[in-house]
């Protein structure tokens, strides 16, 4: 909810979509930026000195399965408010609740389930991600085979109609095996983000998609081919194609730091998304945790199926901002985008969220030199403040 009182955050270097405004203010009014720039000694109910540190608007991620010991599948309040939290915690205002392929009766309970949500007290839900269940078993990644299901447009409309209008967001399918295009037209016409992801879909395949509704890659280079020179596949696709966007987990495990780095030259800046996919051991100990019904391992940063397949992540997304800032050289200034703006852009909610403007929700991030995060707000409300 919201925070109804008049508030100032004082003493802070603002990242704005023009630029840094330094030594600034900025004041937020019925959960919106109201004002930013000199201090003009407005008088404020509530005032937080941000001690010099840099205020950026608030992160997003649009593919996370959970965090802090909980999974999104757990259909918990508790749950909910748990990985909502913990991420915010790092720096996310807002994200898409992500699904795991289940048995088609268990993914209806849970889009009821996120149908009607609690305050998260943390980072807010704008809406579902489901990755599955019209996947390729060829490339099921973590996901449990004996529980994908084909692309029927039965299958998709029973899902589409579970969820309230609108909220479910995105689907990750490999649309080579959607064999009906009222299976596009139908997702298209209701809004969801139609991405590409564990899928054997080849350079040609890609090019028929694009016209179908196809428009985002689900974390490139993985759970999909490789690139080829004599078949450039998606990954070859999103390089040729600036309206093909797509995104990454940057955490120099799933693909190599030169890996994002290239396409950091190639792509244009619009494309790029960071995303955590992180699981319900992101932010725990070394030790065996369940993802999507299967035994994972977690030991340093990785999380693994038995036979070695990388499962999830446990990366937040304050450090995949400063992994991608490491590995392509790029400032603070240039590489925040990919974790907010181009996020609110592919969501269709720029006019509200990803950059800070008066007008625009009080989402913010108090950030550290060395990009700690130091506070979080969601809708002007303070959900986060390190110790």
């Amino acid at each position: 909810m919201p925070s109804k009182e008049t508030q100032k955050i004082s003493n802070v270097t603002i990242l704005t979509e023009d630029g840094f405004v330094p030594e600034a203010v900025l004041l937020i009014e019925d959960g919106r930026i109201a004002y930013l720039g000199e201090d003009q000694g407005q008088a404020c109910a509530q005032v937080f000195d941000g001690r010099g540190a840099m205020l950026v608007p608030g992160f997003l991620d649009l593919h996370v399965h959970g965090g802090a010991g909980w999974d999104f599948m757990d259909k918990s309040v508790e749950a909910v408010q748990a990985i909502c939290r913990f991420h915010a915690a790092h720096g996310t205002t807002g994200l898409l609740a992500t699904t795991m392929t289940a048995p088609m009766e268990e993914t209806v309970e849970v889009i009821r389930f996120y149908n009607h949500l609690p305050d998260t007290g943390g980072a807010a839900v704008l809406g579902l991600h489901l990755e599955g269940p019209f996947i390729n078993k060829a490339f099921k990644g973590a996901q449990k085979e004996e529980w994908i299901e084909p692309a029927h447009i039965e299958n998709v409309q029973r899902i589409l109609e579970t969820a309230k209008p609108g909220w479910i967001k995105q689907i990750t399918l490999a649309p080579e095996l959607v064999e009906d295009d009222r299976v596009f037209d139908l997702l298209r016409e209701r809004g969801v983000i139609i991405a590409a992801g564990h899928t054997a879909l080849d350079y040609q395949g890609g090019l028929c998609c694009l016209q179908k509704g196809v428009s985002h890659a689900t974390h490139l280079g993985n759970a999909m081919k490789g690139f080829h020179h004599r078949d450039p596949g998606i990954i070859g696709l999103v390089m040729e194609r600036p309206e093909l966007t797509f995104d990454l987990i940057a955490d120099g495990i799933h693909v190599a730091p030169a890996f994002i780095r290239l396409l950091t030259r190639i792509c244009s800046p619009e494309q790029i998304m960071l995303i955590t996919d992180a699981m319900r051991a992101a932010g725990l100990q070394d030790g065996v945790y369940e993802l999507g019904g299967q035994e994972v391992t977690v030991k340093g940063n990785e999380a693994r199926l038995a036979g070695g397949v990388l499962a999830g992540s446990l990366l937040t997304l304050d450090a995949a901002l400063a992994n991608l800032m490491r590995f392509a050289g790029m400032p603070l200034e240039q590489a925040i985008r990919h974790v907010t703006l181009n996020q609110a852009e592919k969501l269709g909610i720029a006019d509200r969220k990803g950059s800070i403007a008066p007008g625009k929700d009080a989402d913010l991030v108090l950030l550290s030199d060395d990009l700690r995060v130091l506070a979080t707000w969601v809708e002007g409300r303070l959900v986060y403040q390190a110790r």
